[in-house]
């Protein structure tokens, strides 16, 4: 009995330590050892970043709800949040020793690669970025830092915005507008 609930446990065990696709890794250590030594990181990691796809994945199922003039403005809008969310938290990476830890294949084209930071006198954080091969290059779409998944948890806000009677996709966007 026992040997039937441990061989599942041991697959998990593997499966999470199973290496993902080394392109993953080196676009990762690649675009984090970029934004460490950039000048203007919030640009350097806002580059490696689909925002597109974020920002329609924030929108959730609204997306569906709303024209494809609104969802280039709610795009817009996301994009300027983004940039100023990422000009405030870059520090985080900034002269960093970053190094990818192990990665984890979700499917041929979807894969979280965990990373180690450790900045000089200071505990190492973990960080986690999920990436998405797409027309030929690997493109950042969510970033776990602190147990929070940065994408999934502005999805959650922007529901709570959206769930609300009389809601309208401008009250994402001012929103959105307002944080940045």
């Amino acid at each position: 009995m026992q040997r039937f609930i441990i061989a599942p446990i041991l697959a998990v065990a593997l499966a999470l330590h199973a290496s993902a696709d080394p392109s993953a890794e080196a676009f990762v250590s690649d675009t984090a050892e970029a934004v460490a030594q950039s000048s203007a990181p919030e640009i350097e990691l806002t580059q490696s970043i689909d925002v597109d796809a974020v920002a329609r994945f924030t929108l959730g199922k609204y997306s569906r709800r709303v024209s494809d003039e609104d969802k280039a403005r709610f795009e817009d809008a996301y994009q300027g949040f983004l940039e100023a969310a990422l000009a405030g938290h870059t520090h985080i990476l900034a002269g960093a020793d970053v190094r990818v830890i192990g990665s984890i294949d979700r499917n041929e084209h979807d894969c979280i690669v965990e990373t180690r930071l450790a900045h000089e006198g200071q505990d190492a954080e973990t960080i986690r970025w999920r990436v998405i091969h797409k027309g030929g290059e690997w493109r950042v779409v969510d970033v776990e830092w602190q147990g929070l998944w940065l994408a999934i948890e502005q999805r959650a806000q922007i529901s709570a915005i959206m769930d609300k009677p009389r809601a309208t996709i401008e009250d994402a966007i001012t929103a959105l507008e307002g944080d940045a």
